[in-house]
């Protein structure tokens, strides 16, 4: 298999900072349409495996136009940061943020492998499909590990490739061909090209579970959805 895009390093973060600033505008509406809301349902999934309180601290790193973050201060009315490398992806999550009218959402633009943030700031963090994105793994996951206070909790949830026999071609059908032509729609076909291809690229279960565990995270666990399309993993910083 001839790989089309560049999968890890510096290059490949490059690419991802300038694809997520083109697509935008449209990524909420592609992300519904391609994934038929059931991206929704994941997410949900993600925000109800990581408890908070009024007073705790969540960092939604890659965290786009908002969609988790919003949903965990719905739940939870915690204070939550969102960070993200593409700046026009934090200007819509700003935006979108006004309407809560709150100081306890912050979106600001930053690097998840060099973060600006203090060592054990926050109670919790989460990251969802944009794992997969970094250009490197281990030392996003030494970041993630420095800024979570003891006892803090990681959630990363990313797509994989399904576990059930039966789906699995019918889904690398839709990904390989399909989700390309919904693309093109909008004039975004090469980051829909990129979208299968960075899952055929990327870590299998047992990879990220041995990578956070090389970061230092204990009580590590992961948890397959809908055929094992996605996945949350799940560690705990324990010093």
């Amino acid at each position: 298999m001839t790989a089309k895009f560049i999968h890890k390093g510096q290059k490949k973060k490059k690419y991802v900072k300038q694809m997520f600033n083109d697509i935008s505008s449209q990524y909420d509406k592609l992300n519904l349409l391609s994934s038929f809301g059931i991206d929704h349902y994941w997410r949900n999934k993600l925000i109800n495996k990581i408890p908070l309180s009024k007073n705790s601290q969540l960092l939604d790193v890659a965290t786009g136009t908002g969609d988790v973050a919003f949903g965990f201060y719905k739940k939870y009315k915690s204070k939550i940061v969102g960070i993200d490398i593409a700046d026009k992806m934090v200007a819509i999550a700003n935006q979108k943020a006004e309407k809560y009218q709150t100081n306890n959402l912050k979106f600001i633009v930053g690097d998840a492998e060099s973060m600006i943030f203090n060592d054990s700031k926050f109670d919790a963090l989460t990251i969802s499909y944009g794992f997969r994105n970094l250009g490197f793994y281990d030392k996003a996951l030494s970041e993630f590990y420095r800024v979570l206070k003891n006892n803090g909790k990681i959630a990363i949830l990313e797509f994989s490739n399904p576990t059930s026999q039966w789906f699995r071609p019918l889904f690398k059908f839709y990904f390989k061909n399909i989700i390309p032509i919904l693309g093109s729609i909008f004039n975004q076909k090469d980051a829909y090209m990129y979208l299968p291809e960075s899952v055929d690229y990327f870590l299998d279960r047992r990879e990220v579970c041995s990578k956070m565990k090389q970061a230092g995270f204990k009580n590590i666990s992961y948890i397959d959805m809908t055929f094992g399309v996605s996945t949350i993993y799940i560690g705990e910083k324990c010093e």
